[in-house]
């Protein structure tokens, strides 16, 4: 008898047969991280980084909307946002780690919704715009003081965004861990993970007292995330492929 529904589960449908969609999903989402990973690259080293005073982001959006709309760091916030697909999909292949995975995930699940809550990009839109309509110095300044309270409660600056860092970057470098321990995984995607969001993680907690030492850790473990994507992306792909055979 349980021959028989062991060779009916075969016939129809192996174990990670129901996974082909996500791991799909999640090699393409990879691969649209490295693209937002470079996105940001060209951004600053082309037009400069995310402006850092209200008066800044207002001239910029104003001078030429789109490139400034561009150095808002929408790319990150997309990046962030797809961590949510490519993390649940490798939660779904570590089969032997599930507690530790589920936790790992969780803590990624919750970085990602404050690290989105915190983003400041579209508050500053509409400020801008609230701005340029303006036709007193009064308004400006009630504007410009707006501006300034939204830049200290971003994913820069915040409480929210500092966690944010924390529970993203450590629930991704744990489960780096994990795929070490596993064998869906190829070890480099493991150790380009936990060198990249390892470091990032770092960064976070260093830049709270040496901000240069931080942003010059982050440097470095930004150009493993170059690396990490991909490999990412490759091993989603080869689980897909492997999903809908026996015995996997």
């Amino acid at each position: 008898m349980s021959q028989r529904k062991s060779d009916q589960m075969t016939a129809t449908q192996t174990p990670d047969s129901r996974y082909k969609g996500l791991y799909t999903a999640a090699a393409v989402a990879a691969l649209v991280q490295l693209g937002c990973v470079l996105m940001t690259l060209i951004v600053v080293s082309s037009l400069g980084g995310e402006p850092s005073t209200p008066n800044e982001y207002f001239t910029v959006l104003q001078e030429d909307r789109l490139a400034g709309i561009l150095r808002l760091d929408l790319a990150s916030m997309i990046n962030v946002s797809l961590f949510s697909v490519t993390i649940f999909a490798v939660y779904a292949a570590l089969r032997r780690d599930k507690i530790y995975a589920a936790l790992a995930t969780a803590l990624v699940f919750v970085g990602v919704a404050l690290a989105l809550s915190t983003h400041s990009a579209f508050s500053m839109i509409y400020l801008n715009d609230q701005y340029a309509a303006a036709t007193t110095a009064a308004q400006r300044e009630q504007l410009t003081a707006a501006a300034q309270a939204v830049i200290a409660t971003d994913w820069w600056h915040s409480t929210g965004g500092f966690m944010a860092g924390l529970f993203l970057q450590g629930g991704t470098a744990f489960i780096s861990i994990l795929m070490l321990r596993g064998k869906r995984f190829s070890k480099w995607t493991a150790y380009a993970g936990l060198l990249s969001n390892g470091l990032d993680f770092v960064h976070v907690l260093v830049g709270l007292v040496a901000p240069d030492a931080g942003n010059f850790v982050l440097a470095i473990g930004g150009m493993f995330y170059l690396l990490w994507y991909p490999l990412l992306g490759w091993d989603f792909y080869r689980l897909r492929r492997r999903a809908a055979r026996p015995g996997d």
